[in-house]
């Protein structure tokens, strides 16, 4: 991987050409492959169902989104010394010897119309006291978070708003559990391939194809609002086109089709606009394009091959750059007149930036003696940190909450998708039984 752009061909060539057949059933595992020492004991109380017929274990949920985090360390229900369904069942005496320091207690009620309630407390162990709680009213009186009202087509979904609250209050962190993600793979045999765009719950559960075609599409990414994903499409004859489908209606329409490279699209914090690579002046350089009007504006000029942007505000970009003599990481604002700044040193490729949230950090490919990880960069400090130990781990996407990154890797010759913690204590492995699964996006939280 001499040159960027040679390596970014060869890189689609070798998706397209070793994505297999997928299966009818997709299913994918998520295991845990490492995570923190020092966990939180946590136990959750199966909840106390009042409905008939309720398919959906919400605790079981919660407890598998809690120790797929890496940070917790759940009692067993074998162990658990009783089972209360609310804060006023609770006898403290009876946790004590289970040390645990917080406990989830619910329970699942019948409500008008065919709906059904879930109520849920968090409470505090060590302090024997409830969580959840509002700043007291005017008459002293507290009141305690939560209680659901939903259809039955929600409990597991709302078994991973639970999860969030449960790791936020925790944590201090923002939960992920109902977030999606996007990936591609393909369907058929090798001379009547077609190509898939799926969606998926974050914990691999609810595997929807959203797009199937016979021509290869890469690179998705999600606008702001979850509403629409932008991807790279080489249905159109002779060039890629840059796509712009809207999930909900399912509507397609192409924003960009220029003779030579259309690709790498990335969305703005604010919806507005994608940035691009384009070569239909020479050599890829960097664009914006408002997605409404289509009106575009060249950002780089340089004589070099600009790709890969992320978006670290609505006015700042970072972006892979061979400007220096290999594949680098640089940062340049909109605004006219502004200069592109080298943000990494450390070895000869860094390529393929993903911006955290708040801007702060990027996540990017590293190659690491000869193997290509994903490394993260603090851009405050410069502190460059490589965070997986696979040998061709691509596409980064951070976490919504920043927490951590999903991306691509190798397990033998099989694709799969690993999520690591941006202090690399907690690692993931999601797997498509049988096949393939490449190009991940982290979707927004909805």
């Amino acid at each position: 991987m001499q040159r960027i752009l040679t390596s970014t061909v060869l890189m689609l060539v070798m998706l397209i050409l070793s994505m297999s057949q997928a299966s009818a059933e997709l299913r994918i595992e998520i295991t845990e492959s490492a995570g923190v020492q020092d966990k939180i004991p946590v136990a959750i109380v199966p909840f106390a169902v009042e409905v008939t017929g309720l398919q959906i274990d919400i605790a079981k949920i919660v407890e598998d989104d809690l120790i797929r985090s890496g940070r917790f360390s759940i009692l067993p229900r074998s162990r658990l010394p009783s089972n209360p369904a609310s804060s006023d069942e609770v006898t403290f005496t009876d946790w004590r010897s289970t040390d645990i320091e917080y406990l989830v207690v619910g329970r699942v009620r019948g409500g008008a119309n065919g709906r059904v309630l879930v109520d849920i407390e968090l409470i505090d162990i060590v302090k024997q006291r409830r969580l959840f709680a509002a700043a007291a009213n005017a008459q002293g009186q507290i009141e305690y978070c939560c209680s659901f009202n939903v259809t039955a087509g929600r409990l597991r979904r709302t078994a991973h708003l639970i999860s969030n609250l449960v790791y936020e209050e925790i944590v201090g962190v923002k939960g992920v559990f109902d977030t999606q993600f996007a990936y591609i793979t393909s369907v058929g045999s090798q001379d009547q391939r077609r190509y898939a765009l799926y969606l998926a719950d974050i914990d691999g559960q609810n595997s929807v194809r959203v797009l199937e075609i016979a021509h290869p599409i890469l690179s998705p990414t999600w606008s702001p609002d979850g509403a629409q994903l932008a991807y790279v499409s080489f249905e159109n004859p002779g060039r890629t086109t840059i796509m712009m489908h809207h999930l909900a209606s399912a509507e397609r329409r192409p924003l960009i089709s220029l003779e030579g490279i259309n690709g790498a699209p990335a969305w703005s914090p604010d919806g507005r606009r994608l940035a691009l690579s384009l070569s239909h002046r020479g050599s890829p350089d960097i664009y914006v394009v408002n997605v409404a009007s289509g009106q575009m504006s060249q950002l780089t000029t340089a004589p070099s091959i600009e790709t890969e942007a992320a978006w670290l505000d609505d006015n700042t970009i970072a972006f892979t750059s061979n400007r220096s003599g290999t594949p680098q990481i640089y940062r340049k604002g909109l605004s006219n007149g502004s200069r592109a700044e080298r943000l990494t040193f450390e070895g000869k490729y860094n390529a393929g930036a993903s911006a955290s949230p708040d801007g702060t950090k990027i996540a990017f490919i590293h190659n690491d003696a000869g193997n290509f990880r994903i490394a993260v960069q603090d851009l405050n400090t410069g502190v460059l940190e490589v965070l997986t130990n696979g040998t061709l781990d691509e596409s980064p996407s951070f976490s919504p909450n920043g927490d951590q990154i999903l991306y691509a890797t190798k397990e033998g010759r099989r694709d799969v998708l690993g999520v690591v913690s941006v202090d690399g204590l907690v690692e993931q492995r999601i797997r498509l039984d049988n096949e393939n699964v490449r190009d991940p996006a982290w979707g927004p939280e909805r």
